[in-house]
């Protein structure tokens, strides 16, 4: 029983020295580890969701830009077709005005004609037939019988073609009248086609001016928001590094390098952490701020996760969405070296474990903030994320 008992106390004090060393000193309860992460990967997916909504907001505004070219350029093709058509009514009605003078001239001389008619009836109204029966037998002799008989001959089809002629003239005026009236109704009715389109493009391409102000607007809002986003990941970014930096800070005050890593002091020469699957997904920094190395390839899943190098488990999480990283575990390596093992399927070891370079401490899966089966696998120096390419021995 007494040995119970004192394995029991030494297991206690072991998971104090471990909880402590977790805690920097001084620093409040909202700013753990996991909670900085947490907050990391909420950014992260706020940043992502921002900058996919940012790129369609720009697709969009290339194509309303393109549909008000489109519009740009069939406004003026109207415009065009509208100037060349009021080209057209301007000569038609100088057309107009000239016929109408040739008619108004016309008309006179219709109007004199039927003056001399009224006048030569209302003669021979006044002769009668008598009259010219009285002229013709009148003659003195044949000569100027035959000459009055000619006269009166030749009146009657002057009067004749007089009629004729009148008949002739309003005929062409009238026929003139309808061609003149033909063409207004033509450009009358092709203009309004042309007006009622160039009102239908005019209130498309205001509509697609105002889209474009709206998306440019949006355009810059989300941009803004991005940029904010990116700045508060950047100084949760720095939180977290800071954090590891005070972590190991106080364990080196208190002499306890060593004692964290389980006695063991890196020398910066790590193994592979996924033996058989080298295929790399997302490299150092790539553009986003990432911390480390996604590691996968086919048939992945599942496969062992080992230690990169000798040390302790200085926190190991076995469900929940462990900051982003899903089941993970943290290795202190002594020598200020630790090393992170996120998205695992499965972690079988435990926070306070010693571990052997090579060991499996858990299987690749794609828990928390993960879109497929991979590792994400980082190297800290002293705190301090370091791009792992450069510590494989």
């Amino acid at each position: 029983m007494a040995g119970k008992g004192r394995r029991s106390i030494l297991a206690l004090a072991l998971a104090v020295i471990v909880a402590f060393s977790l805690v920097p000193p001084g620093a409040q309860a909202s700013s753990t580890i996991n909670q900085l992460q947490q907050k990391q990967s909420q950014l992260k997916k706020q940043q992502e969701a921002t900058a996919a909504k940012l790129k369609q907001l720009k697709a969009d505004k290339a194509k309303q830009q393109e549909y008000k070219n489109t519009l740009d350029t069939q406004v003026q093709t109207v415009q065009s077709q509208i100037d060349t058509l009021n080209d057209q009514v301007a000569a038609l009605d100088a057309d107009i005005k000239e016929k109408e003078s040739q008619i108004a001239e016309k008309q006179k001389s219709i109007e004199a004609n039927i003056e001399q008619l009224k006048q030569r009836v209302r003669a021979i109204y006044l002769l009668g037939e008598s009259s010219q029966l009285e002229m013709i037998l009148g003659a003195q002799d044949m000569v100027d019988f035959l000459d009055k008989t000619e006269l009166v001959r030749s009146i009657s089809q002057h009067d004749q073609q007089v009629i004729q002629t009148l008949k002739t003239d309003m005929a062409s005026i009238k026929t003139q009248k309808e061609q003149i009236e033909q063409n207004r109704q033509n450009v009358a009715q092709a203009k309004k086609e042309l007006d009622s389109k160039n009102t239908e493009l005019s209130g498309l391409l205001a509509e697609s001016s105002r889209v474009l102000t709206e998306l440019s607007a949006n355009v810059v809002s989300t941009n803004s928001e991005n940029n904010r986003l990116a700045a508060e990941r950047k100084k949760v970014d720095a939180e977290i590094d800071r954090w590891y930096k005070e972590y190991y800070a106080s364990i080196k005050d208190n002499n306890k390098n060593n004692q964290a890593s389980g006695g063991y002091v890196s020398k910066g020469q790590f193994a592979w952490p996924v033996p058989g699957y080298t295929k790399i997904t997302s490299y150092w920094g790539d553009g986003r701020g990432h911390k480390g190395i996604d590691i996968a390839g086919s048939g992945i899943y599942g496969k062992p996760i080992v230690a990169a190098d000798n040390g302790r488990v200085i926190l190991a999480n076995h469900s929940g969405w462990g900051g982003g990283y899903g089941l993970c575990a943290y290795i202190d390596h002594g020598g200020g070296y630790s090393t992170r093992y996120g998205h695992a399927s499965k972690i079988i070891v435990s926070t306070g474990d010693v571990v052997k370079k090579g060991q499996v401490i858990g299987y690749v899966g794609s828990t928390g903030d993960s879109s497929g089966p991979h590792l994400h696998f980082e190297i800290r120096v002293n705190g301090v994320a370091q791009n792992p390419m450069k510590w494989f021995g």
